[in-house]
């Protein structure tokens, strides 16, 4: 299994995309909300993206998908939702999405709550679980019911305690 490599990039006020490569130059990112920070990071580090992962279809996760695409051919993978347009293939619960490129592999686990179709992508010791889980809480309840939410958060919390958790935003 390749060692991953995980990058902030930094968006709008608090969110967080993350850039992930195993030491070539191809890379994927999760939940581009906005193409430029993305743009400027692929050309300052010289890499090319490959795939965007996506956790769910607010705006702030999906606002700069379109463009990145355009851009760079990049596939794009993520829940079974209609709100989220250009898709390449969409995931569910216990697949696995490989990204042959990178070289990387994630686990899909279903983590409604925030929304209804959220999901978490879980590999390589890291979990990037979108809006479901904070450093100081869970995402606000738009679509999902606390009983949705709750059985998410046992989920995580059955995953491996070694295991990195990074969230879309920074709230501490």
């Amino acid at each position: 299994m390749p060692e991953i490599t995980v990058t902030a990039i930094p968006a709008f006020t608090d969110n967080y995309i993350w850039l992930l490569s195993a030491g070539g130059s191809n890379c994927t990112v999760i939940d581009p909300g906005d193409a430029q920070p993305v743009l400027d990071s692929l050309r300052r580090n010289r890499l090319q993206l490959d795939s965007i992962l996506l956790t769910h279809h607010h705006p702030d996760h999906i606002g700069g998908v379109e463009q990145l695409v355009a851009e760079t051919g990049a596939a794009v993978f993520g829940p079974a939702d209609p709100r989220i347009p250009g898709q390449t293939r969409s995931f569910s619960e216990g697949e696995t999405v490989k990204l042959e490129k990178t070289g990387l592999a994630f686990e899909v686990i279903e983590v409604p709550g925030h929304t209804s179709s959220h999901i978490a992508f879980f590999g390589h010791g890291c979990l990037f679980c979108g809006d479901t889980l904070f450093s100081v809480g869970c995402g606000r309840l738009f679509e999902g019911s606390p009983e949705q939410m709750q059985d998410s958060l046992d989920k995580i919390a059955g995953l491996p305690p070694e295991t990195l958790v990074f969230c879309a935003h920074e709230y501490t």
